[in-house]
């Protein structure tokens, strides 16, 4: 008897799992690099605010008011560009609480990654931008809320 030289159909099936598995994993990783990126880039945008706050201050001995973004644009230019989330109308927006007679600021930015180092975890600070049972918990939605907050306040 004669064999051919093909593959067994088990070895396809095999074959074909292994990289059924690595392409899986490939794609998860992908997509957590995404979020990460997002993130990055919501930090990076905090911070550009902060320094244009601080730069406001340095001019007018006070933080903006409620309209932050637009103070911070016009007349003086403290930023070139307003601010918004990366993922827009999907996902909530940066928000900024100005303090006691302007001497103080709290900007939030909800992050993707549960897991990130940064989140903050003071519920007290969380509440100031939430009425929800888990004031650290924001995103997309109050019923699909899987992203933490990330708060700088100064001073």
């Amino acid at each position: 008897m004669k064999k051919s030289g093909g593959f067994t159909l088990i070895e396809l099936l095999v074959a074909m799992g292994i990289m059924a598995v690595l392409t899986g994993m490939a794609v998860f990783n992908f997509n957590q690099s995404r979020v990460r990126a997002r993130d990055v880039q919501r930090k990076n945008d905090l911070s550009q605010l902060q320094k244009a706050l601080e730069a406001y201050r340095n001019d007018n001995n006070e933080y903006p008011g409620a309209n932050y973004q637009a103070s911070l644009i016009s007349p003086t230019a403290y930023i070139n560009v307003s601010f918004s989330d990366v993922r827009a109308s999907e996902w909530v927006d940066y928000e900024y609480l100005p303090g006691a007679n302007n001497k103080s600021y709290y900007l939030m930015t909800c992050l993707e990654n549960a897991a990130d180092a940064a989140k903050t975890t003071n519920e007290t600070l969380c509440a100031l931008f939430s009425d929800q049972a888990n004031p650290c918990r924001c995103g997309h939605t109050v019923d699909n809320r899987t992203g933490v907050m990330y708060i700088i306040s100064q001073p």
